[in-house]
């Protein structure tokens, strides 16, 4: 079996010296073309790893860019939630404001009919006895005073809703 072995082997080295070169040149182009790409692969990883490194260097810039920036967001949040909470405040006390305001305006309206009610009869009173004077107007103001006190009657108007 020694001798088998030996003599495959011798054959097989023969018959490789008579091979025409072209095979095993082009196994060496092959190879020299792997190595080409495996060279260019390397220097694709090295740009990916040098690009890597600039990104890791941007990303601390931005973080310590960022955290500033970050901080006085949180402190102008703040500051908004308390101007929102003061606007509520605000504004509770506005609704309450106006509905004193309009209770207020119903008590002057009704102070304002009794003192016309009451200048109206004192004026009635300084017509009677015009020596007295207790209103203290002239005639011109007493005029106008009438001309309010009196009810307004409304214009009449034609069918077509102009006036006459």
């Amino acid at each position: 079996m020694r001798i088998t072995r030996v003599a495959c082997t011798g054959l097989i080295l023969a018959l490789a010296a008579f091979l025409p070169g072209c095979i095993v040149q082009d196994i060496h182009d092959q190879i020299a073309l792997s190595n080409q790409k495996l060279t260019q692969i390397d220097e694709s990883f090295a740009k990916v790893e040098r690009a890597n490194e600039l990104l890791e260097k941007l990303e601390t810039q931005l973080d310590s860019t960022l955290g500033p920036i970050d901080e006085n967001m949180s402190k102008i949040r703040e500051r908004l939630a308390s101007i929102d909470a003061k606007l509520e405040e605000m504004d509770t006390n506005m609704v309450s404001m106006d509905e004193r305001m309009v209770a207020i305006n119903a008590d002057l309206q009704a102070v304002s009919a009794h003192l016309a009610s009451l200048r109206k009869t004192i004026n009635n009173i300084d017509s009677t006895i015009p020596f007295l004077k207790i209103s203290g107007d002239d005639e011109e103001e007493q005029a106008e005073l009438e001309a309010e006190t009196k009810p307004k009657t409304p214009t009449p108007t034609n069918t077509t809703g102009e006036q006459e």
